[in-house]
């Protein structure tokens, strides 16, 4: 090529470097103010959020109070004071950071309401506070007719109605922050595209002029690599769908062992219930008419009802537990483990959370699943002699474990896809994104540990 070609192109090249210089340091600039400006705007909603998170922990702290009140008051167990005292103590400081957070961001109508929610849960608290006070002077008698004048149920609804009108004024703070947010990354955005635009521009003048073939290969390379991307993306969905499918398989599975129990406990339970009364009240009228026989046959047909009840009742536990419903996850697992140890003849240590009550529906019967399909391992496979249950509750989440001292697990135990136990023991603390591990060697028992996040 000859020396004016060569500097024809050199100069070609050289004034859209140039230009590609200068658009750089112009988007660098740019770049730097709108990430400032996207910075204030995410304090602003990251401190939005935060109020929101205070507000909602306040109105769960009242409620826990006034539960673990109500729970001392029906029972008169002293344990039932130690939820309400821990409310009590961590009550002021969240409502201290509410009140600056709402005098940081809030809108003066956000501040006035925060002094309303102030007013109504120190009202709340002095409330509870007297009835236990004339619980401890009156007895419960005189504390349960303080409660049913209604005035802690209407304080309650008047607190929730702030909670929720303060939500609402948070939101429309939170609306603003996005608005924001939004409008300079809209604006940032424009720019970005605007500014790569041209320097897309500038290095396809200069990629021409120095090498024209290199283009081809480059589309064939970001070709391959979107078709890969394509097919990884196939994958992750196709793996997502059959794990939502699963999850959704263990819902309705549960939900259909529900109305089973339901069907059972209300037409089952009652036929069986009115056959007994009748029978009850027949016996009772042969017994005064001395006939030995028939009074004989009725009465071993009590105890055959008596048989179908306990039967009945024992087919609804296995299908939903009424216990988990209605006293909570401790009760339920106590009288899971200990029935079926003494059942089966095995020797039992459990040591439950008290807190473990307080669980989510979702967490507690997937619990109570896990320890019902571990029971069932032990007494098809592990010949053991006795377990051990371990339930502990901490601040990021609920810990199991599970224990025998049985046979212990065979060598190919976690690789068989054939162990439909351990598989659905591991597709439930998945469904909940928990953590599940299972370690036993031949003749050194079986632990089971899970670890399940509350978020």
């Amino acid at each position: 090529m000859p020396d004016s070609a060569y500097a024809r192109v050199s100069r070609l090249i050289v004034f859209p470097l140039l230009l590609g210089i200068v658009g750089s340091l112009a988007l660098l600039l740019f770049a730097e103010l709108g990430y400032q400006r996207l910075e204030s705007a995410a304090q602003r909603v990251a401190a939005s959020l935060e109020l929101q998170s205070s507000l909602y922990e306040a109105q769960a702290l009242v409620v826990d109070a006034e539960a673990g009140q109500r729970g001392y008051l029906l029972t008169g167990r002293d344990e039932y004071l130690v939820p309400y005292r821990e409310a009590l103590a961590k009550i002021e400081p969240t409502f201290t950071r509410l009140r600056e957070l709402t005098r940081t961001i809030g809108t003066p109508e956000l501040r006035d309401s925060a002094s309303r929610l102030n007013t109504l849960i120190g009202k709340k608290l002095a409330e509870m506070e007297a009835t236990l006070a004339l619980n401890e002077r009156s007895g419960r008698d005189v504390a349960f007719e303080l409660m049913n004048t209604g005035i802690g149920r209407r304080t309650m609804d008047a607190i929730r109605a702030e909670v929720a009108l303060m939500t609402q004024q948070q939101r429309e703070v939170w609306s603003e922050g996005a608005e924001r947010w939004a409008r300079d990354l809209s604006i940032i955005r424009v720019g970005l595209q605007a500014m790569t635009a041209f320097t897309i521009l500038l290095l396809i003048v200069v990629w021409m002029l120095v090498r024209r073939d290199t283009a081809h290969r480059e589309q064939e390379r970001l070709r391959l690599a979107g078709e890969q991307a394509r097919l990884e993306n196939v994958v992750d969905e196709r793996t997502a769908e059959l794990s939502e499918l699963s999850n959704y398989l263990q819902s309705v599975r549960e939900d259909e062992k529900s109305r089973i129990a339901r069907e059972l406990h209300d037409e089952m339970g009652g036929i069986l219930v009115g056959a007994k009364m009748d029978v009850a009240a027949a016996a009772k009228q042969l017994g005064q008419a001395d006939t030995s026989a028939a009074a004989t046959r009725l009465s071993r047909a009590i105890k055959s009802l008596d048989d179908g009840i306990a039967v009945k009742r024992r087919i609804i536990e296995d299908l939903r537990p009424t216990l988990l419903d209605n006293l909570g996850l401790g009760a339920a697992l106590d009288w899971l483990v200990r029935g079926t140890c003494e059942r089966a003849g095995l020797g039992c240590s459990i040591n439950l959370d008290d807190r473990a009550d307080a669980l989510p529906p979702e967490q507690s019967i997937a619990i109570y699943r896990i320890v019902q399909e571990a029971l069932t391992n032990v007494l098809k496979y592990a010949k053991a002699k006795s377990v051990t249950v371990d339930l502990v509750r901490s601040a990021g989440g609920v810990t199991l474990s599970f224990a025998d001292d049985g046979v212990g697990l065979p060598e190919d135990a976690l690789s068989n896809h054939l162990s439909h136990g351990i598989a659905g023991i591991r597709q439930r603390v998945r469904a909940l994104h928990g953590e599940f591990t299972i370690r036993g060697a031949p003749g050194e028992g079986t632990l089971i540990d899970v670890h399940l996040p509350l978020s």
